[in-house]
């Protein structure tokens, strides 16, 4: 909704700047100003009913931080709490499929989120892609032909737990089991990887693909609320799922 009322606003917006009246005077015609006709007067009072929506919209408080959210490092705190968030959602959209893993890549993340309040403006400013939640399901073998794609671009997942020496992957593991080749795997992630966007190769012409009709970014204001609505704050944090060695 809140998308849709922006959206509104946009398209609004451009009407009243692109548009133009012309008035018949004697045999000639000449073009007045929308500035100086009611249409114009209309068209501001329109865009001004929906600035204020937007507004209203965007700066809503939904969460509270107690540090930044950075996207830096191997493993950030940005990209641990987008997988959690991601994971929280696809939990209510894909009920009853069981999730091993969730990736998320890591130039989609396109702010860090600062400390303290978290407004609507700030989960459209780090996730402005019009990119939906999905699920695929993939063989062991496939994915761990893509796990050096993660470790190359330092992408961000939950459930993986990855030891690098000098670039290259030497352990992977699922929720601390070794990963089985003739094993099948779900995978939740934005549908722009699951059709191998970002050289996210691995994923195409899966077994199995679901996808929702649920923006990435509203499943991280979904998150965010619920957060919020069960009195709990987001505390930035890493916990050794990435790990670099020289």
């Amino acid at each position: 909704m809140k998308a849709r009322i922006i959206s509104l606003f946009f398209t609004a917006l451009l009407l009243f700047s692109c548009s133009k009246t012309y008035v018949k005077q004697k045999e000639d015609f000449t073009h007045n100003s929308l500035k100086q006709n009611s249409e114009s007067e209309n068209a501001k009072i329109t865009i001004a009913e929906y600035k204020v929506k937007v507004d209203s919209a965007t700066q809503k408080v939904i969460a509270i931080t107690t540090n930044e959210l950075l996207k830096d490092k191997e493993e950030s705190t940005l990209g641990n709490f987008v997988c959690d968030a991601l994971n929280y959602s696809a939990q209510q959209e894909f009920k009853n499929t069981p999730i091993d893993i969730v990736l998320i890549n890591r130039g989609g993340l396109r702010v860090n989120l600062p400390k303290g309040e978290i407004r609507v403006i700030n989960i459209f400013e780090l996730m402005p892609f019009e990119n939906d939640l999905a699920l695929v399901k993939i063989s062991g073998e496939k994915l761990l032909e893509g796990l050096q794609t993660l470790v190359e671009k330092k992408h961000s997942f939950l459930g993986l737990q990855l030891k690098v020496e000098n670039n290259k992957l030497i352990e992977a593991k699922i929720n601390n089991e070794v990963i089985d080749k003739t094993k099948n795997y779900t995978v939740v992630t934005s549908d722009y990887l699951a059709y191998g966007g970002d050289n996210f190769i691995f994923l195409k012409d899966p077994i199995e693909l679901q996808k929702s009709n649920l923006r990435i970014r509203d499943a991280i204001i979904n998150y965010c609320s619920y957060l919020t609505e069960n009195k709990k704050q987001i505390i930035p944090y890493t916990d050794g799922r990435f790990q670099f060695s020289k």
